[in-house]
């Protein structure tokens, strides 16, 4: 198989898996931290946010590119340090790559990486950057990325992609190994299990002992 064959269907598996933690997730998150921590605004402001976050939604919907990042620029110059500018700004990135404009992508997506607010916000914004490097065939720097965080449901992912990235290097060694810490049932996440053994077997890889079962449905969220 070519390097160019190779890319070619790390791509076709990116694309099948998708942004599988979108929208909803997020808002999920946002409900989860609150506006608790942020005992400096009050409940007007909060509601506020909330508000122009659910427009920046239906923008993005919508395909109005230039409401969104007027939204999205509300968001940074009033609420800064807020999961709504954090979870704006992932919704964007997503909508630039629908667009063909990795690069701002990219920005958007190191940005949260870098900044975000929470753990698992910031866990989220890597493993996305992590992808759409792979993408771009920046696999170097997709690796530096994608860092398994401990003790998060996020980790079986990030190796899953780390093996995504070997592949498409043609170090099938590496990405056996990194397939099967994937596999591992401590560390399952969400995944689909029966996708990874198929990525696992194609690069001549065996499946680890104890190794979550293929027939195991994915966490919500996976795809």
């Amino acid at each position: 198989m070519t390097d160019q064959q190779r890319a070619d269907q790390v791509r076709t598996w990116l694309g099948e898996n998708g942004w599988y933690l979108l929208a909803g997730l997020a808002l999920g998150l946002a409900g989860l931290f609150g506006w608790r921590q942020y005992s400096g605004f009050s409940q007007h402001q909060a509601e506020e946010a909330s508000a122009i976050y659910t427009d920046l939604q239906a923008a993005v919907r919508a395909s109005r590119t230039t409401r969104a990042e007027e939204l999205l620029q509300q968001l940074a110059s009033e609420y800064k340090g807020t999961p709504y500018l954090d979870l704006g700004r992932l919704l964007v990135a997503r909508a630039a790559i629908e667009q063909g404009k990795p690069g701002e992508a990219i920005a958007g997506l190191r940005q949260v990486a870098e900044g975000a607010t929470s753990t698992e916000i910031g866990d989220v914004a890597r493993l996305r950057l992590g992808r759409l490097l792979i993408q771009e065939e920046k696999y170097d720097d997709a690796l530096k990325v994608l860092v398994p965080p401990r003790d998060s449901a996020l980790g079986a992912r990030y190796h899953e992609v780390r093996g995504d990235a070997y592949y498409a290097m043609g170090k099938a060694s590496e990405a056996a190994s990194e397939y099967q810490q994937a596999l591992q049932p401590e560390d399952v996440g969400v995944i689909d299990p029966a996708f990874v053994r198929a990525k696992l077997e194609e690069v001549g890889g065996s499946t680890p002992p104890g190794a979550v079962a293929s027939d195991a449905a994915p966490a919500a969220g996976a795809r």
